[in-house]
């Protein structure tokens, strides 16, 4: 029971932080050096200044920024791979940055020759203690940081959920006929407005989702979601919840939040579409006006 409990709380799902690149940098720098002033003034680890190649701050200096170029490296290959941000999970975050602490603590071991005078240098003695002290040190950040940024998280959204005023009756409206020229051909894609449910960017394409005549429909239409959102302007109730979504407000039945924002269940509809953190603030104030 207590297993199947920890899988469920490793798939809730969790920001994905490492997007924006000046960002990274800036945290990787302030980790960085928390991490110095930490090995500094609390020497966690037993030395012996007798072995050491070069001055013991330049030897705390290399290990606490070694994670710098590993971190920002390692996910900017990552991007390649993660597509959407919503499908980052708790369990997704403590298994990379596991492989990071793995891949810091075998750089430890490699330029062991270039700090530390000792003829064992190379012994797999040494290897499994640079492993071992890299994940003491990572210890705090797997598993009390993140599991206490997640529940943070979660607090502050499904707090900020009260703020909303519900919507429970909306007036009639025939709504009004979109037409959105498909570039592949002469042929045009034509909607009701209020037959909208959503759009998701699918690659170079755009899916676009309505409901009429009981059923879903989904077109996929190559056209960027910004230029969508263009041709949508001037219906005050389509929001872009996400990088990657629009959505009418009015088909919402339902929002839920979790770590990454919120999620919304829409009418008629087993789909459900994320509020992204940054644009929580904005879809409250919105929502509640429309």
């Amino acid at each position: 029971m207590k297993l199947k409990k920890i899988k469920k709380y490793l798939k809730e799902p969790y920001p994905y932080y490492y997007r924006n690149k000046q960002q990274l940098i800036i945290l990787l720098f302030i980790i960085s050096i928390l991490s110095f002033c930490f090995s500094y003034f609390f020497e966690p680890f037993v030395v012996n200044n007798l072995e050491h190649k070069i001055n013991y701050i330049w030897i705390l200096l290399i290990h606490a920024f070694i994670p710098l170029p590993v971190v920002y490296l390692y996910f900017h290959f990552m991007h390649n791979i993660i597509k959407e941000n919503i499908n980052w999970t708790l369990g997704k975050e403590i298994f990379n940055l596991s492989i990071i602490l793995l891949i810091i603590g075998i750089i430890g071991f490699l330029i062991r020759d270039l700090i530390y005078d000792n003829p064992e240098n190379w012994s797999f003695r040494y290897f499994k203690e640079e492993i071992r002290n890299t994940f003491l040190v990572g210890f705090l950040l797997l598993i009390i940081v993140l599991p206490l940024n997640l529940e943070r998280l979660i607090y502050k959204y499904t707090s900020s959920l009260k703020k909303i005023i519900p919507k429970t009756n909306y007036k009639d409206s025939k709504g009004i006929l979109i037409s959105i020229k498909k570039t592949t051909s002469n042929e045009k894609l034509e909607f009701n407005s209020t037959d909208f449910l959503f759009a998701k960017v699918e690659s170079n394409y755009t899916e676009i989702f309505t409901y009429s005549s009981k059923e879903i429909n989904k077109v996929l239409i190559r056209i960027t979601l910004k230029e969508l959102e263009e041709e949508l302007k001037s219906i005050s109730y389509v929001f872009k919840t996400h990088r990657s979504y629009l959505v009418n407000l009015k088909a919402i039945e339902s929002i839920s939040g979790n770590a990454q924002g919120y999620q919304l269940v829409l009418k008629n509809c087993s789909v459900t579409v994320p509020v992204s953190r940054s644009n929580v603030a904005n879809f409250n104030t919105i929502y509640s006006q429309v």
